[in-house]
């Protein structure tokens, strides 16, 4: 049994055969790429069980991991037992309930000789963490302002130790913004850009898990990213930017997914206006929930 990430060190750096006959559980991206690679490896891979009834990878990587390889992805399923002594024998699976309980009725063995779990990433937060951080309870990374700041004063944050990210351009684009920003900060003496105090922390509401960055400050500069992630799988809906109680900005969306982060990019006119509001909240408006 393996994490996902240990799998896929050992076989991509180290060139070991980790298993020949083997299941996922969990449908994170790590998971959904090293079930391609198992096969590509010679291994049979019988299949992907996610205990959510949606899965929490990119749709590009079950489609190119899973689909075109003939891995069936086993919604509402997980693992119930692992059998074997010296080495995995097998695993036992069951459908879930509602309430994510295991239902009898429906457990079933697989033989296998591997087990890789893909059940979730968290942000790298240690260092965080020993300076003070007060750390975000849905992203389990730091708290930070449009500026990555964090509440810190001088400490910065950005990339995977920030919230976990689905593409690595969204983490070269956050990384370039939080240099310049800890730059400005630097050459600044220590002190943030002049303008009006205060500002706003973000608040999210309709199925909105969290946004990053957390706040708005009066005094920031230039044009505001939002980053997002949903908590289900949603279809024909919109996500707003509320200001003061009004919409500032609608972006509608054919369907939202969990393991699919959200980017809104203002204009400058737009972000001057949320950084003027006393009251920001980034809303999901849905009108057809699928789970």
């Amino acid at each position: 049994m393996f994490s996902a990430g240990t799998a896929q060190r050992l076989v991509n750096v180290d060139g070991e055969q980790i298993g020949r006959d083997v299941f996922i559980l969990g449908s994170g991206d790590i998971g959904l790429i090293m079930a391609r690679r198992m096969v590509f490896e010679g291994a049979r891979v019988h299949g992907v069980a996610e205990i959510m009834p949606y899965s929490s990878g990119l749709s590009r990587n079950i489609a190119q991991c899973l689909d075109d390889f003939g891995i069936p992805l086993m919604l509402s399923t997980t693992v119930v037992e692992i059998r074997g002594r010296e080495r995995l024998s097998s695993v036992v699976i069951a459908s879930v309930d509602e309430r994510l309980a295991p239902i009898p009725s429906t457990a079933r063995e697989i033989k296998c000789d591997t087990l890789l779990l893909s059940v979730g990433l968290l942000p790298e937060n240690e260092l965080a963490k020993s300076c003070g951080v007060a750390l975000d309870r849905a992203t389990g990374g730091g708290a930070v302002n449009d500026g990555f700041m964090t509440d810190v004063d001088g400490v910065f944050m950005c990339g995977n130790c920030l919230h976990v990210h689905d593409l690595v351009d969204y983490v070269s684009a956050e990384s370039a913004a939080c240099g310049s920003a800890a730059a400005r900060y630097v050459l600044g003496g220590g002190k943030k850009d002049g303008g009006k105090p205060g500002g706003a922390d973000i608040t999210t509401s309709g199925g909105i898990r969290y946004c990053v960055p957390q706040r708005v400050e009066r005094n920031g500069g230039g044009r505001l990213t939002l980053r997002m992630r949903v908590d289900g799988v949603y279809r024909k809906c919109r996500i707003a930017v509320v200001a003061d109680g009004k919409e500032l900005y609608v972006k509608p969306r054919p369907i939202v997914t969990p393991g699919e982060m959200e980017t809104l990019e203002l204009d400058e006119a737009k972000s001057a206006a949320l950084r003027a509001a006393e009251r920001v909240e980034i809303k999901l408006i849905r009108s057809e929930a699928a789970r």
